[in-house]
């Protein structure tokens, strides 16, 4: 038996809710079109998304949310781009707004808190509720003509998707389909503060959510919004729902899922909140 015919994995067991995806396969992701469909009516000049996020690697380029048309370029994602995270707007083919965190900032297979918010003058992002941006020097603008742009301004958009970038090209189609597991994603119709992203983090309710609380999918189960505008995600794909996305769970499922194998013996144990499995392959 070669060392390559046994894996072991380690991590920890204490996870989310949330919808999995499986490997970023074409056309996955959890359908919302009417939220952005109500954004746009409400002309919205800022706002919030949030999401917790879990990776398997910081090697691809996975949507977390995306907006667009489908009869046009105009578009929005936010999107994890080899370990770094990154949002871009382009509007008839020009660019909006394109900017990227400066370094690394997620580590495969941990829970992350990702934020982007539009604050009317320049977008920011928040990255486990620690802020970066132009004026701190950890976020760079690779190209920015109107940085302010937001629903307001993106008329056209029709369609949007949890876990992939929705209509890039001008066509119905998704791209940047997500891998690993996405909880709590909401959205805000304002421009949340430092406070209010460290409270959001902390998993703590916001003051005037009953007022600007738009959309909130925490995945426990269903595709059910529990925000004001009640919009529920329907599933296209290969996702699922999964009661305890843990940093264990996504070793296993993504360490199996890179080299598929028929085992001849799977051996699962826990300890003090960390769970062990020993795959041995088939002969």
């Amino acid at each position: 038996m070669a060392t390559t015919d046994i894996y072991q994995i380690t991590g920890g067991l204490k996870g989310r809710h949330a919808v999995a995806f499986l490997g970023g396969a074409v056309d996955d992701g959890v359908q919302v079109d009417a939220a952005v469909a109500a954004r746009v009516s409400a002309n919205d000049t800022e706002g919030t998304i949030s999401a917790w996020i879990n990776v398997p690697d910081v090697t691809g380029n996975y949507a977390i949310f995306g907006a667009g048309d489908a009869d046009a370029v105009e578009y929005f994602y936010l999107d994890v781009n080899a370990g770094k995270v990154h949002a871009k707007c382009d509007v008839a083919g020009d660019v909006a707004w394109d900017l990227v965190t400066d370094n690394i900032v997620l580590t495969p297979h941990k829970w992350h808190h990702i934020v982007l918010v539009q604050n009317a003058v320049k977008p920011k992002i928040y990255v486990d509720s620690v802020e970066y941006s132009y004026a701190k020097g950890t976020l760079t603008e690779t190209d920015v003509t109107e940085s302010t742009l937001w629903f307001d301004d993106l008329a056209n958009i029709d369609g949007a998707h949890i876990g992939a970038a929705d209509s890039v090209a001008g066509g119905a189609a998704l791209t940047l389909e997500f891998k690993g597991g996405i909880s709590d994603v909401k959205l805000w119709s304002k421009a949340l503060t430092d406070a209010e992203i460290l409270s959001d983090f902390n998993g703590i309710a916001l003051s005037d959510d009953a007022t600007y609380l738009q959309n909130h999918w925490d995945f426990n189960g269903d595709y059910v919004d529990a925000g004001l505008g009640a919009d529920n995600g329907t599933a296209v794909g290969d996702v699922i729902l999964t009661d305890n996305y843990s940093e264990f769970i996504s070793k296993f499922r993504n360490t199996l899922a890179a080299a598929p194998v028929v085992a001849d013996k799977v051996v699962f144990s826990a300890y003090d909140g960390t769970g062990y499995a020993i795959v041995i392959k088939a002969a």
